[in-house]
């Protein structure tokens, strides 16, 4: 647990005596603690942010690469990742107002007719992306990264159900703002379905989505996991679990790009079958009670909820169960684009893990090269062509 010290001296931390205290009264004085996780050099600086009547402390933008590998507020170079590229520009963090602006590259609200489309192969994302707004998969990417579901270590095996992906989603989307509208109001992250619970859930779910009632060009967005993706007496429908009366309508062009654009994931779910498949997208209501999906995006993720891209991807995850990691995440990146798929946080020194897809051209690994050495970062390398996974950097 991260230790801090605040202006007076005082070192203090979450499981000190009075620590709701110290904070709220940092909070009202506006103090900026340190962070103390390194046992010398470096002190990472802090601000205190109030979320739903609570306060926490925060690291400052663009300092998670400044904290120790152990600690919670470490994050890895942005440049490591998809992060690099919009940090600073779709994504504009001010501790000041303590709001983090976003800027997206779909619509929220109807505007000029338009058809719909499946967001996101990586290559169509890259050309109609400049960086400077997200797109459906980055704020997906984006939203996994600040909830810490990017981040492993083996006591979390078995403890990660929905609802505690839920709830981490819904914080992280807390103090989050998009075109002067809060993020909160406009994300429906559906909660965990309980049959004994059915009529107290479903008049939540009718209170959130009230706003698709409110006018004809009202969206929301939705993140949930896909349970079903089935024909319908008319076009098709989507089925998320949690959502068991509330199934989405997919006209037949929608239908057909996303099982072109969204072929390979789809595959890998049909093959994986302790895996999850997400799905991020923009919705309307139809009429009232009957939901359509408008655009979407399908994201693999493993057991542990931890996203993935290949078969050889899934296969480091499953070598990493017992170690400390974060999970790389490529944002608006297109495929060709190499990243590191994990950061391990255990052995020696940190160390990017590489994955070179058995299909990439070898000018790849020159980039991979570039990246390790300006990460100031240990490196490891998996070329899938070679056939087996080498070993990983042993544990400290």
């Amino acid at each position: 647990m991260p230790s801090y010290r605040f202006r007076d001296g005082f070192v203090f931390s979450p499981d000190s005596p009075g620590w709701a205290a110290v904070v709220a009264q940092a909070y009202r004085g506006k103090d900026r603690p340190v962070c103390l996780c390194h046992t010398q050099g470096s002190e990472p600086p802090m601000y205190i942010a109030a979320l739903k009547g609570a306060h926490v402390v925060k690291r400052m933008p663009l300092s998670g690469a400044l904290h120790a590998p152990h600690c919670e507020h470490y994050e890895p170079p942005p440049e490591l990742s998809g992060l690099g590229q919009v940090v600073g520009h779709a994504i504009r963090e001010d501790p000041e107002a303590e709001i983090t602006t976003l800027s997206l590259d779909f619509a929220l609200t109807k505007g000029p007719s338009r058809a719909p489309a499946a967001s996101v192969a990586a290559e169509h994302e890259s050309v109609r992306s400049d960086g400077t707004k997200l797109t459906l998969r980055a704020t997906l990417h984006y939203l996994w990264d600040e909830a810490g579901l990017t981040r492993w270590s083996p006591r979390m095996a078995g403890r990660r159900s929905w609802a505690v992906v839920q709830r981490e989603l819904l914080a992280a989307a807390a103090n989050k703002v998009t075109k002067g509208r809060a993020l909160n109001e406009l994300l429906f992250v559906p909660e965990t379905f309980h049959s004994e619970d059915k009529a107290a859930i479903q008049a939540r779910q009718a209170q959130h989505l009230s706003r698709l009632s409110d006018t004809t060009s009202a969206r929301m967005l939705l993140i949930a996991e896909v349970k079903a993706l089935e024909p319908a007496r008319f076009g098709h429908r989507l089925v998320c679990k949690h959502l068991p009366d509330l199934p989405l309508q997919v006209n037949d062009d929608l239908h057909r790009r996303l099982t072109t654009v969204f072929r390979g994931p789809l595959a890998l779910w049909a093959q994986l079958e302790e895996t999850h498949m997400l799905v991020i997208g923009v919705f309307s209501q139809a009429v009232p009670g009957a939901y359509e999906l408008e655009s979407a995006c399908l994201v693999n993720v493993n057991a542990g909820w931890l996203p993935f891209e290949s078969m050889q991807e899934h296969a480091l995850l499953e070598a990493l169960a017992h170690r400390r990691f974060t999970k790389g995440q490529r944002y608006n990146l297109p495929s060709g684009r190499p990243l590191a798929s994990a950061i391990l946080n255990d052995a020696a020194e940190p160390t990017a893990l590489y994955l070179v897809p058995a299909e990439a051209p070898e000018s790849v690994e020159t980039v991979i090269r570039d990246l390790a050495d300006g990460s100031g970062l240990g490196s490891w390398l998996w070329r899938a062509r070679e056939g087996e996974m080498p070993a990983l950097p042993a544990l400290a």
